[in-house]
């Protein structure tokens, strides 16, 4: 995924591309570790303009995946999609310290800024960034999944497995039937 800044002219480049995920190091990487399934190409849409001496890009990367359900454990699809800006410069600006003294916490990534060297700039971690980024932290079938029984293993999203209507067993199944008293 590189583009050749020759390429851009002053209306822009604009590239619309059908990539496969092996074409991503990160993206192969996680599909190997079993973390996803990767059941579409990643359908890449790009635009790319020059802008004192920087390149912004602007684009979008969608798919569809195959992700388990973090609570019930079953695979279910889900579609992947992300909006990105990013602005490359060949030097980035230098940081100042605030009038106290005190250092700037912000750096010029935290600005959506990144530096490149040559005629060319590569967007394969761009992009790859981006589909890991849309992936979800928690990944459920369903907002409302109920998961897995904690005693027996059933899957609660087909019907009550009847665990919970058990007798309490342990050290506080003596309490079961406590109650307390009220006085005036």
């Amino acid at each position: 995924m590189i583009i050749d800044l020759d390429d851009i002219k002053e209306q822009g480049l604009s590239l619309e591309l059908m990539e496969a995920f092996d074409h991503f190091p990160a993206l192969n990487e996680l599909q190997a570790d079993g973390e996803v399934v990767f059941l579409q190409p990643l359908d890449i849409r790009l635009m790319a303009r020059k802008f004192e001496g920087m390149v912004i890009v602007e684009g979008s990367v969608a798919t569809v995946v195959r992700l388990q359900c973090c609570r019930c454990l079953q695979e279910f699809e889900q579609p992947l999609d992300a909006t990105f800006s990013i602005t490359y410069a060949r030097q980035l600006p230098a940081m100042e310290e605030g009038g106290d003294g005190a250092e700037v916490e912000l750096q010029a990534d935290d600005l959506g800024m990144l530096a490149f060297e040559g005629d060319e700039i590569d967007l394969t971690e761009t992009v790859q960034e981006q589909v890991v980024m849309a992936m979800p932290f928690k990944p459920l079938c369903r907002e409302d999944c109920q998961g897995l029984c904690s005693q027996c293993g059933a899957d609660l999203n087909d019907g009550d497995c009847g665990c919970r209507d058990q007798a309490m067993d342990g050290k506080f199944a003596a309490l079961k039937d406590f109650k307390v008293k009220k006085t005036d």
